[in-house]
């Protein structure tokens, strides 16, 4: 029951952590879902992020239920569908960002390295934090590439 508790507290990193591997892989291996690289139009972005912004919410309540099981069977099925949210969550999130400074003309990569240091810098101030936030959506929907 410790290992569940445990699973559920570390949800959010662990999520994170396998959704990057899972990027990664579909860079590499260029698989046609989790590859960076296909551009993607700004209306899809905008609705994209919202969405898997929700659903990484969600996936934050099963990790909190997990934690509040009583039971194995009940900490497990809240761990698996939390683990589950949270990996679709984080992985949409970051594909559709990736995919649409790929569509803008700026590498791919940097899209979840700015992101960082937005999360970072709201530790020292939490006004420019969220003026970066807001920079960083605003360029994002700007028009892509003209394609003939």
């Amino acid at each position: 029951m410790e290992i569940l508790n445990w699973l559920g507290f570390a949800m959010l990193p662990i999520g994170i952590i396998i959704s990057t591997l899972l990027i990664l892989l579909g860079t590499i291996k260029e698989v046609k879902f989790i590859n960076p690289r296909v551009p993607l139009g700004r209306l899809l972005f905008f609705f994209g992020s919202g969405f898997s912004f929700v659903v990484a919410v969600i996936s934050l309540k099963y990790g909190h239920s997990a934690l509040d099981a009583n039971t194995f069977s009940e900490g497990l099925i809240y761990n698996i569908l939390g683990y589950s949210f949270c990996i679709y969550g984080f992985t949409f999130f970051f594909m559709t960002g990736m995919r649409r400074a790929s569509d803008i003309g700026i590498p791919f990569w940097i899209y979840p390295v700015f992101m960082t240091l937005i999360l970072l810098s709201r530790l020292i101030n939490e006004e420019i934090s969220e003026f970066l936030l807001l920079g960083m959506y605003i360029f994002l929907l700007q028009p892509g590439r003209i394609k003939e």
